[in-house]
């Protein structure tokens, strides 16, 4: 007699999402041209090129971001730069991207770098960089823009 067999396999697939823990801030700057770096894993400041203009350690943080991906699947990422559009800033952004099974650094680079999510799929970006200010700024003034738009993401197949 036969008996038929019936196989059930339950693939679990979660859909890819993007995080927002904490906003970069560079924190108070001078009214004066120069730069200053941001350690992506720290958020410390240290002088760049030119003057420094930031300020020690007034509200300045790093930004963390978190993608949830498939486990042990390629996550392709890219950081775009805010360059000067006539407002007196340019941004390179440092980046360093942390999974349980992978590490990848991107400075420099404007291409997508591929991570491997590993058996947990979280990947942790730390988002520091490189700030230039090339125009004086009024005193009081504030100055804000939204990195999250500059990164761009995707799971592979």
């Amino acid at each position: 007699m036969l008996i038929p067999s019936i196989l059930s396999s339950n693939c679990w697939a979660i859909t890819p999402s993007f995080n927002i823990n904490q906003e970069i801030n560079f924190g108070t700057v001078m009214p004066a041209t120069g730069s200053c770096l941001m350690f992506p894993e720290t958020g410390q400041l240290a002088p760049f090129q030119g003057n420094f203009v930031c300020t020690l350690p007034d509200g300045s943080q790093n930004g963390i971001y978190t993608i949830i991906a498939n486990p042990n699947k390629q996550v392709q990422v890219k950081f775009l730069p805010s360059l000067d559009n006539g407002d007196g800033f340019v941004f390179n952004p440092r980046v360093s991207l942390v999974s349980d099974s992978d590490r990848k650094y991107i400075v420099n680079n404007i291409d997508f770098v591929n991570i491997d999510s590993g058996s947990s799929g979280v990947i942790n970006l730390y988002l520091g960089g490189e700030l230039t200010i090339n125009s004086i700024l009024p005193t009081n003034q504030t100055i804000q823009f939204n990195f999250a738009d500059a990164i761009e993401w995707d799971e592979l197949n």
